[in-house]
């Protein structure tokens, strides 16, 4: 393989004297921890150093180290009330019950969106609720409730209509609803506007009159209070002959949706996620099961299949093929159709792959390395299905505010993604209320809108010197040195009972110094394989995801030259046999 010394010495020289720079261009320094509540926690708990440095780094205290590795949702949780309009939610479901009415839910085509929906419809199906769904599709009808997707739910009978991870920013389309006579009740956790929809309820943590301080929480996890207070409030009529409904297993959606939805792991949703997961890996859901079984994960489940393998999977039918293909595999209960979905969700994620590989290639053309504003793409035979993860891409590559635009129609749709110094979802709302954009919203970190293509050149400009590279944005940290001769099963073990990692928890890094790359091979056409190893002859593999062509590609090629590697830890489990080995995720030069 070629040797490409003169990148490496460029990287050096470019360093400009300070500590840490690495060949993705970000400046890695170790968390800071003080040194007498580290060896006070070393001691307590007969820990090693490094581990004793993350717990220290993370604000966990002996007080709550037992409540950070094993909590409990009952401890956590509060009473579903405290969230605004929850109790009048609750209540008008409960007359729509007992007067065994038909109820309406339109869920948004998104993993948060179809795990919202397939919670809430199996709840009602376990208690014998007759209900209508329906998930918009992406390309048609876009993101939200549209007039004629909540008029054929009311055509079916639906006199109230519960909205799922949207509907905040719907502002006209649940206005003309409401002035129909339908009750609208939302459930969602995402910015409002200057003004709300005339629902008859809206339970939004993030609203500004809800004092909750349940911010965190994704859509499921707002559903999941809802069920809760409703199971609550039947069960006080005694409305249950024999026993009420076990909600602990819907806790898998509650799991899948906050991991894939990248919420912030704080208590209770670091709580819903470690008790989901366990829910999971018995799980009783029918649809999750064939799509472990077809995703060929023969190992326990942990937050990376949800996140990576489980997730873009369930979003592949809303991107590309059919948006209620995901809700009907969640509520299925028979095993052939089931089947059947899985494969289909499997087949439509590779054909996302495809699309979304040559949308990235196109996008990046139009990409000027100097230009320091938010990124903004847009091209007419981009398929809006992938621009979303597309604009991930370019946001991780460049650290900077990006914004992908599908012009196929005359109304295009726009994804954006951002970085930790800059609120994308507050910039999306001002750009509507200045009548830029159609419509439009989201969170800090990511969001969507509606824009007509001849204000595109007109947002281009408004762009303009709205976003400068912060220092913030570049930094980065690891949890301590680390030594390959630590590195073994009971070490990762330890580690891992800090899982599950996410938003507010990252996964742990650790920096390897004086150590040599060996046998690098090309895997998965983009991927590198190679082991890591000191001059003491301690080893270890490690691969390197999607590296190949890249920079940090050249330095992993350059064997027999001294390096400090940034990494995290994973269990290799292959054929009953168990193995420790290193994620690749940076390199200090």
């Amino acid at each position: 393989m070629k040797t490409d010394f003169n990148f490496i010495e460029d990287c050096k020289k470019n360093n400009n004297q300070k500590n840490n720079y690495s060949i993705k261009g970000f400046y890695w320094s170790e968390k800071e921890s003080s040194d007498l509540e580290v060896n006070k926690i070393k001691d307590d708990l007969n820990l090693d150093l490094s581990i004793a440095k993350m717990i220290v780094s993370r604000g966990i205290s002996r007080s709550n180290f037992d409540n950070f590795i094993n909590p409990k949702i009952k401890n956590l949780i509060p009473d579903p009330f405290v969230l605004h309009d929850m109790e009048k939610a609750t209540l008008r479901v409960i007359k729509s019950i007992k007067e065994n009415k038909k109820i309406g839910i339109l869920g948004d085509y998104d993993v948060d969106g179809s795990s919202a929906t397939a919670l809430l419809c199996n709840y009602l199906s376990e208690i014998n609720i007759s209900y209508e769904y329906y998930i918009p599709d992406r390309i048609s009808e876009g993101y939200g409730p549209n007039v004629n997707a909540l008029k054929n739910l009311k055509n079916k009978g639906c006199e109230l209509i519960l909205t799922l991870d949207c509907g905040t920013t719907a502002e006209t389309s649940i206005n003309m609803i409401s002035e129909d006579g339908v009750d609208v009740i939302i459930l969602d956790h995402h910015i409002e506007s200057v003004t709300l929809p005339n629902a008859y309820a809206i339970i939004n943590p993030k609203q500004k009159s809800d004092t909750s301080s349940l911010n965190h929480l994704c859509a499921t996890g707002v559903v999941f209070f809802f069920v809760v207070a409703i199971n609550r409030e039947l069960k006080k009529i005694k409305y249950f002959i024999n026993s009420s409904p076990n909600l602990i297993k819907y806790l898998d959606l509650v799991a899948l949706a906050t991991v894939c939805d990248l919420v912030k792991l704080d208590n209770l949703n670091r709580a819903f996620v470690k008790q989901g997961i366990k829910v999971m890996n018995n799980s009783k859901n029918m649809g999750i099961n064939c799509l472990i079984e077809n995703s060929s994960i023969n190992q326990m489940i942990n937050e990376y299949h949800l996140g990576f393998i489980l997730g873009p999977q369930i979003n592949a039918g809303g991107r590309v093929g059919d948006s209620r293909m995901s809700v009907n595999l969640l509520t299925s209960k028979n095993k052939s159709i089931s089947s059947v979905i899985a494969q289909k969700l499997y087949e439509f994620n590779n054909l996302r792959k495809s699309i979304e590989k040559k949308v990235e290639q196109e996008a990046l053309k139009q990409i000027s390395t100097n230009d320091e504003n938010i990124i903004c793409v847009h091209n007419e035979n981009w398929h809006p299905g992938v621009i979303g993860i597309v604009a991930a891409r370019i946001t991780e590559k460049f650290n900077t505010p990006s914004i992908v635009i599908s012009e196929n129609t005359d109304v295009c749709s726009a994804s954006c993604r951002s970085v930790k110094s800059y609120d994308i979802g507050a910039l999306i709302i001002e750009l509507v209320e200045n009548n830029i954009l159609v419509s439009g919203g989201g969170h800090k970190m990511a969001g969507g809108f509606k824009i007509r293509r001849s204000k595109i050149s007109e947002l281009k400009i408004n762009l303009r010197d709205r976003f400068n590279k912060s220092a913030q944005d570049l930094k980065k940290q690891f949890e301590s040195e680390l030594n390959i001769s630590v590195i073994n099963k009971e070490f990762f073990a330890t580690i891992d009972k800090f899982s599950p990692y996410g938003v507010g928890n990252p996964k742990p890094k650790f920096l390897i110094r004086d150590c040599f790359i060996k046998y690098p091979r090309i895997v998965g056409e983009k991927h590198y394989s190679f082991f890591v190893e000191n001059s003491f002859g301690d080893r270890i593999k490690a691969i390197s995801f999607n590296s190949v062509g890249t920079s940090l590609g050249k330095v992993i090629e350059t064997e027999n030259f001294t390096k400090a590697l940034i990494v995290s830890l994973t269990m290799n489990r292959w054929d009953g046999e168990e193995s420790v080995e290193l994620f690749l995720e940076d390199i200090v030069v």
